[in-house]
């Protein structure tokens, strides 16, 4: 099941008498067919990452990989201790939790996307808040992540949660609509009152800018996280209390859309507009980063994980998670050692790749590591150790999604062009392999297959995938033209052994090349 209205959710879960966890335990249990048992379990382990990033930014000072920002969680925490502040200390704890992962992201370390990077502070924050309170054990707080995931599928499948896309309302405001759903449901809420909660927080981002200074993720993204996390708490109350969104949560998200497509490209993650134009904003930027400042529909998010996830290095989903899956795909998809790589950026992509570490993820997913790899930052000594060259440059490449890469991959015997978009959150989708409009995530296990057009050649392909047990979630096929090259794609909902590659190119002798991707 995709979510995609508030109303339907709220609906199927007064009427089964449920909450929306359990509606998204069961969605998961169905496209996965995982046991509950699993489901549950992965959603601990993303948990215990969110809990270590909390107490490694509010124990001890962590300063950000371009010493900017730092020391913020740590130092609001200890303020916190003192019992002295206007706001409750133990609000003023959830406010640093938040600024402590964001810190912890900026520096690189380890978070969890929740929806994105960017606005990873938030839920985690009032998640650990909530635990540390007493009043919830850790098997409530783990089943209240499903709440949280189902809410941000609806906000991403009916709007956006990519500050390139929406700007930051689409972010931090995505955050703090699902951090205070969840509360409300975790405190026992009815599901009315957890619509009302989205309303009530997300009305107060409407028209929230992205404007990252030196397009890094810290100036003004890691303060937004601490009062945004505050701001989750107090809109969980009021719908607690009885307070209705007079504008049904589904309308807001829809006005956010709006809002976000008005938006100048300039407010929108491309570090150029409000804070990031600054005269002080434009010097640090310069003192950063060595340069002078210069006066398509998104694929369905579908699961848990997509929402709560990935559990990857920062700064940024889009920026960095995002781009090391781009990177692993275009890696997978040549099929042996790269030796030269060429990346051709546009958008927000190109006017902030450094800030974001972009450049770091895309080599870093083509030298072979995945989105929670240590080694990322050093992707740059790792490919010079490696032998791989690389370029990076800046063009139009359509009428795509702000962040989207032209990646142009050579190895010892063969040359793949892959144009790929990151949409938020972690999520990527390709837009097109060696010139044909193919579109594919990697999500699912996706075969790759290069062969010649014929008659029947489609019907052969998925009458053997039958034969052998494989459902087809989504196939696809382009061709030059008949009888001339062609590829095809195969989306699978089941896992695929190399041998079964190596039997289907037995059985069509058609096929020339057969190829498994699959983002991790």
């Amino acid at each position: 099941m995709s979510f995609s209205s508030l109303k339907e959710i709220i609906e199927l879960a007064e009427q089964g008498k449920t909450t929306i966890s359990e509606l998204m335990i069961k969605s998961e249990v169905e496209q996965k067919g995982y046991s509950r048992e699993i489901i549950i379990e992965k959603m601990s382990e993303q948990f215990t990452v969110m809990e270590e990033a909390v107490r490694k930014g509010t124990t001890s000072p962590v300063t950000s990989r371009t010493g900017l920002t730092g020391g913020d969680g740590h130092r609001l925490y200890q303020y916190a201790e003192k019992g002295n502040s206007f706001v409750n200390s133990k609000t003023l704890h959830a406010a640093a939790n938040a600024l402590s992962v964001s810190e912890v992201n900026a520096a690189m370390g380890r978070i969890v996307a929740t929806p994105t990077a960017g606005s990873a502070g938030i839920l985690p924050d009032v998640l650990v808040h909530a635990h540390d309170s007493g009043k919830f054990t850790r098997e409530e707080i783990v089943q209240s992540m499903f709440t949280a995931s189902a809410l941000g599928l609806v906000i991403a499948n009916r709007a956006s949660i990519s500050g390139a896309a929406g700007g930051c309302q689409a972010e931090v405001g995505s955050a703090t609509a699902m951090a205070a759903g969840t509360l409300v449901e975790l405190a026992g809420g009815t599901p009315q009152q957890v619509g009302n909660a989205v309303g009530i927080a997300l009305k107060n981002s409407l028209g929230l800018v992205c404007d990252p200074v030196a397009g890094l993720v810290e100036i003004p993204c890691i303060i937004r996280n601490g009062l945004h996390a505050i701001t989750a708490q107090a809109a969980a109350d009021m719908a607690l209390a009885g307070v209705a969104s007079i504008i049904p949560p589904d309308e807001v998200i829809h006005v956010m859309h709006e809002v976000g497509q008005q938006m100048p490209e300039w407010l929108r993650e491309t570090g150029e507009g409000g804070l990031a134009a600054t005269p002080t904003g434009k010097k640090l930027k310069e003192s950063i980063l060595g340069e002078k400042t210069s006066s398509s529909e998104p694929a369905k998010y579908q699961s848990a994980y997509e929402i709560i996830g990935p559990v990857m290095v920062g700064p940024s989903s889009s920026h960095t998670a995002g781009a090391v899956r781009i990177g692993n795909i275009a890696r997978q998809l040549l099929n042996e050692n790269p030796i030269y790589v060429k990346f051709s950026l546009m958008g927000s992509f190109a006017k902030t790749y450094q800030g974001h570490g972009t450049d770091l993820a895309l080599l870093a997913g083509v030298l072979g590591l995945t989105t929670m790899d240590d080694g990322i930052p050093n992707a740059k000594m790792i490919a010079e150790e490696d032998g791989l060259q690389y370029e990076f440059t800046k063009r139009v490449l359509g009428s795509y999604h702000p962040n989207t890469v032209l990646v142009e991959l050579t190895g010892s015997s063969r040359t793949v062009k892959v144009l790929a978009s990151s949409l938020g959150g972690g999520k990527v989708e390709v837009q097109e392999l060696e010139g044909y409009p193919l579109k594919f995530s990697g999500e699912r296990p996706t075969l790759v297959i290069r062969h010649t057009d014929r008659k029947g050649v489609i019907s052969e392909l998925s009458g053997l995938l039958y034969q052998r047990g494989f459902n087809i979630a989504r196939m696809a096929n382009e061709r030059s033209k008949i009888n001339g090259p062609a590829i095809t794609i195969c989306e699978i909902d089941n896992k695929i052994e190399d041998s079964v590659l190596a039997l289907l190119k037995r059985d069509i002798p058609i096929i020339d090349e057969i190829v498994l991707v699959e983002t991790k």
